[in-house]
């Protein structure tokens, strides 16, 4: 039974919820592009075989542990040019979502930043992640597919650099998947209305506030090695800027790794 729905205007309001499935963003592409189907529609799953990540790595989750969910959101009126505040735009509705829920259920903030371009890490530690698929038509924005992941209830990782909601909290029960939907889709509602008018910089403040290592002396390794650098801001393109010995440095994505304390 579908008992998700969130309690917004639009977003999260109307979902379809599988047991399983190969990845919820991959059906809701499909399915944004067969179906009239409304801005904020959301498909939610317990368990993905063959989940999404992002630079094309699969999002490992245990079923039933964690929220899951893929978000169909229309900015039919946005430039695609803006596409990457609409990112840090749903990364700070995430924070925001997870610092309601836990001031009203734990009656305390959680020490969650978010890790550039759009990843929400507990200190130093992953617990959720974002893909955004965008589909254009004739260089307009037709609509995009936010897929989004949140360690929940999870407590077992393995190797990877990451924890959960309720390692972070050691909640002795399990904590109700559903509760963090609503929380996250009324602050991505308000994130998302945002961007829809314009409000770039109030987006932008938000989210440079919440910036992990922001103006921080850190380690990070680029092709030429290992090296010590600030984090100045994110560019309107989703670039990194870096101070590195008095030096300016922008990187993409791919041409930098962050380094962690073991």
């Amino acid at each position: 039974m579908n008992k998700y729905q969130a309690p917004t205007r639009f977003v999260g309001k109307n979902t379809k919820y599988h047991e399983s499935c190969a990845s919820t963003n991959s059906i809701g592409f499909q399915e944004a592009l067969e179906y009239q189907l409304p801005d904020g529609f959301a498909w939610i799953a317990g368990h993905q075989t063959e989940g999404k990540g992002q630079r094309g790595n699969k999002w490992l989750a245990q079923p039933n542990e964690n929220l899951l969910v893929s978000y169909l959101l229309k900015p039919k009126n946005q430039q695609p040019s803006n596409q990457f505040y609409l990112s840090k735009a749903i990364s700070v509705g995430i924070l925001e979502g997870l610092q309601k829920w836990a001031n009203n259920t734990i009656l305390e903030e959680l020490p969650i930043k978010i890790k550039w371009p759009n990843d929400i890490y507990i200190e130093e530690q992953k617990i959720a992640g974002i893909l955004i698929e965008n589909n254009f038509q004739a260089g307009k924005w037709n609509f995009c597919i936010v897929g989004i992941g949140i360690n929940i209830n999870q407590t077992d990782f393995e190797h990877l650099r990451a924890s959960s909601l309720k390692k972070w909290t050691k909640s002795p029960f399990k904590i109700d998947i559903q509760e963090i939907f609503n929380a996250i889709s009324i602050e991505i509602e308000n994130q998302y209305q945002l961007f829809l008018s314009n409000n770039f910089e109030q987006i932008d403040k938000v989210y440079h506030q919440n910036l992990f290592r922001m103006q921080t002396k850190a380690l990070f390794e680029d092709e030429t090695g290992v090296f010590s650098a600030e984090i100045i801001r994110v560019n309107p393109n989703g670039h990194l800027v870096l101070e590195k010995s008095n030096e300016i440095r922008v990187y993409d994505l791919k041409e930098l790794s962050f380094i962690f304390s073991e």
